[in-house]
């Protein structure tokens, strides 16, 4: 019996290689295995509100928002301190180099344009 093989062994062996198989599958995910640059670019073309939720997907996306190369901020309806407050922490948490940097808004930021300015070119 030196050379039979068992049946049974080798279906138990295949059926752990496709288990095995259908993890890995299931497991990797492609967009987590971007380059961070990469996804700083998929996330500039979002507004910052929407790039910064991301950073719930999964561990992987947490910090992915902060090499955004491209940075539009709107005021939209958001209190002035709120989106001060908004564009301070964008700023400061900031890792990679920004390209482009948009602001607007209804409401005067003249007593915080130098600050950001000044965040701006440590960045």
């Amino acid at each position: 019996m030196l050379g039979q093989l068992n049946p049974d062994s080798e279906a138990m062996s295949t059926c752990k290689k496709a288990r095995a198989e259908s993890t890995s599958v299931v497991s990797s995910d492609r967009l987590s295995s971007l380059p961070p640059e990469i996804k700083g670019d998929i996330l500039s073309r979002l507004n910052v509100e929407e790039a910064v939720r991301t950073s719930t997907l999964s561990s992987t996306w947490r910090d992915a928002w902060t090499n955004m190369p491209k940075i539009f901020l709107r005021n939209g309806n958001f209190a002035r301190t709120k989106f001060v407050t908004l564009v301070d922490m964008v700023l400061s948490l900031h890792k990679g180099t920004v390209e482009k940097f948009d602001i607007s808004g209804s409401k005067p930021y003249h007593d915080e344009f130098g600050r950001w300015m000044l965040m701006l070119s440590r960045i």
